[in-house]
């Protein structure tokens, strides 16, 4: 008997992709036997009305750069190719229809999940996903009716944190190697080569 792929959507601005975002997508396989992290950048949020620095291309590639030698990872456009705001229960409706065998679980940090009631059609999405939620470090609280996973895990990275920095200190640290390389090609977040 086959079992159903075990797959974890991992929405986010990825604005960049950094060490953190692999560290919670590795965890969450490990803790779960995922067979695939399919990291899906949004085309713009509807939490965040600023937007995004980089443009989707620059977002994309980054994606790419950072998950290339990663088996158990890829990379969806879906939300870059619907109309915008983003809205995870569409998402997730599409991803049924792309891989209609299989668990979807959805993974998110705490802040995420401790305002999961104000996004939109949040018992839809319930209905659709599982959700993995990592703590950051402080156990979040289980929500009524929510499946749920918490994992555990705290690295220090910060997608606004590295756009924030001087380009001489772009914290090497916080990004995979060529996405940090990537950034100073491009001359993204104020950083020049």
């Amino acid at each position: 008997m086959a079992f159903p792929q075990r797959i974890a959507l991992f929405g986010g601005s990825f604005d960049p992709v950094h060490l953190g975002h692999l560290q919670v997508a590795e965890t969450a396989r490990r803790a779960l036997d995922l067979d695939l992290v399919l990291f899906i950048p949004c085309r713009q949020s509807p939490h965040k009305e600023d937007g995004t620095f980089a443009s989707e291309e620059d977002r994309l590639e980054m994606l790419h750069l950072a998950l290339h030698d990663l088996e158990w990872t890829a990379v969806s456009e879906i939300e870059m190719l619907l109309p915008p705001p983003s809205y995870s229960w569409i998402t997730a409706e599409a991803m049924h229809e792309v891989y209609p065998e299989a668990r979807l679980f959805w993974l998110m940090g705490a802040d995420q999940w401790a305002a999961i009631q104000t996004w939109t059609r949040p018992d839809y999405l319930a209905d659709l996903v599982e959700f993995i939620v990592h703590d950051r470090g402080a156990p979040p609280d289980p929500q009524p009716g929510f499946r749920v996973h918490f994992i555990h895990g705290d690295h220090p990275a910060s997608a606004t944190s590295i756009r924030a920095q001087a380009p001489e200190s772009l914290p090497s640290r916080w990004l995979p190697p060529k996405v940090e390389q990537f950034i100073r090609l491009r001359g993204l977040y104020g950083c020049r080569s």
